[in-house]
């Protein structure tokens, strides 16, 4: 068996990777969803994006669901205490999802204006309110979550759902739509050959790509300077870097500076989330568009990446009780669980992502409107 210790560690690391995973992948089809009746003027201009996505879409879902599964076998409490606290979100956030499927399986089965609008608009709904609630989420996170743990393991939250709508929470919101936004109009002119599509798209993909960078560095500067944070006193031994000690935890602004207080270097990570946009605009007016979408994703790991620098090691703290503040280290699930995991991830996650690339190469071609004409019953 592997050290307990390294074991959290890599599954912190997995677990980020699928949430990568996830935003890549169907944060891109609900991007498509949210730029739905931004982009498409009429409904011929709808079909034309909604058929980007419709080969993938279900399947990109799976990276959520995957996601989901690992949180609760590795790490149960966390689970737990996310979905308590965040009850009535989540639940908005299920109810959202049922409808994305009903847009897409059911829009051709009627060949009626009203209900193919309708249709699209359970598509739209579907996919903003996710990302919206992602970042209310995250943003709540960053700043602790009211819960505490009593001598019988049992998990109490005092929040309310009122309350997690503050302006930390609404800015990584929007910061999160507006990436989904980005990413999805870079694969949109991939797929699309339209000249009036392909110019509202680079008008939004440089509006979109300002945006991100005007919100992102707002929300880094709040999270760093003006939210309290945490840390814990004492983080690495600096003998040996690998001994963590969970016995002090402070609650303070500018907590959330301690990991890049400790390695400078680590500020590269997010200079590159602020600089990638602009070589996104960059790429955008030169027509790379497969260069384009290359550094959207690399956008999404830098920003993915800077959170994680600036949560590690936490994962849930507690604004009420700090010490029983969720950490990698004392909400993982036991040795002999997360071996076995890993052994599974290692088979089966090469094959997921050798999957999903050969389904988006198999079934890529450009979409236009003689080809939705042409082919009109073929298409959603």
């Amino acid at each position: 068996m592997l050290n307990y210790e390294f074991l959290c560690l890599i599954w912190s690391i997995i677990i980020s990777i699928l949430i990568t995973g996830f935003i890549i992948t169907d944060g891109l089809d609900m991007g498509v969803g949210i730029l739905l009746f931004i982009i498409g003027k009429n409904n011929l201009e709808r079909r034309i994006m909604i058929n980007t996505i419709a080969p993938h879409w279900d399947g990109n879902q799976v990276w959520l669901i995957t996601t989901g599964g690992a949180l609760f076998a590795a790490w149960p409490i966390v689970y737990a205490t996310i979905f308590s606290h965040f009850y009535i979100a989540m639940i908005l956030l299920l109810i959202s999802l049922f409808l994305r499927p009903i847009g897409f399986e059911y829009r051709s089965k009627i060949k009626n204006k009203i209900w193919q609008k309708t249709c699209d608009i359970f598509i739209s709904i579907g996919s903003i309110i996710p990302p919206a609630i992602i970042g209310i989420a995250l943003g709540n996170i960053l700043k602790g979550i009211p819960f505490y743990i009593d001598e019988y393991y049992h998990i109490y939250s005092k929040g309310h759902f009122l309350k997690l709508f503050n302006l930390s929470s609404i800015m990584i919101s929007i910061t999160t739509i507006i990436l989904f936004i980005n990413h999805a109009a870079t694969y949109l002119q991939i797929r699309i050959k339209d000249f009036v599509i392909n110019h509202r798209l680079n008008l939004i993909l440089k509006i979109s790509s300002i945006l991100l960078i005007i919100f992102f560095t707002l929300s880094f500067i709040n999270i760093l300077f003006f939210i309290k944070g945490y840390k814990i006193n004492t983080l690495i031994n600096q003998k040996t870097s690998i001994i963590y000690k969970n016995n002090s935890i402070l609650y303070e602004k500018k907590a959330w500076m301690n990991n890049f207080q400790n390695f400078k270097y680590l500020y590269l990570i997010p200079i590159i989330s602020i600089i990638l946009p602009f070589l996104i605009i960059l790429a955008s007016i030169y027509k790379k568009k497969i260069i384009t979408f290359i550094f959207s994703i690399f956008t999404i790991i830098s920003m993915i990446s800077t959170i994680g620098i600036i949560m590690f090691p936490f994962i849930i703290p507690s604004n009420i009780k700090y010490y029983q503040s969720l950490t990698i280290w004392n909400s993982t699930s036991s040795q002999l669980t997360l071996n076995i995991m890993l052994y599974v991830v290692i088979i089966f996650m090469p094959i997921v992502l050798t999957y999903t690339f050969w389904c988006y190469k198999k079934m890529f071609f450009y979409i236009n409107k003689e080809e939705i004409k042409k082919k009109s019953d073929f298409f959603y």
